[in-house]
């Protein structure tokens, strides 16, 4: 009875299978890599410019706008509310246009 032939076909089954599980471990090890850098390249930022911050303490902060909104209220309740009707209709006028 001769061996060699059986443990041929069972040493080649077994160095494919090696072959084939170190394969996939550089897969998986090249898709996290590629997924890291993904990730990494696409992380979004904010970055605010100065002008930008200078233009939003100058045109006032939200203690200013929660004031305003206050005394609308106030006069809305007492009836004294006027508001300018030629800047809304502007307005209107200009959203209308596309402008």
């Amino acid at each position: 009875m001769k061996i060699d032939a059986y443990l041929s076909g069972v040493i080649d089954k077994y160095i494919k299978q090696s072959k084939q599980e170190k394969t996939e471990k550089v897969n998986i090890r090249e898709t996290k890599e590629s997924q890291l850098q993904t990730t990494n390249k696409d992380v979004d930022k904010v970055e605010i410019s100065k002008e930008a911050k200078l233009l939003s303490e100058v045109l006032g902060d939200d203690s200013s706008k929660a004031q305003r909104l206050e005394e609308v209220r106030l006069q809305l309740e007492k009836g004294t509310y006027k508001p300018p009707i030629d800047e809304i209709a502007n307005a209107i006028l200009k959203e209308w246009k596309g402008e």
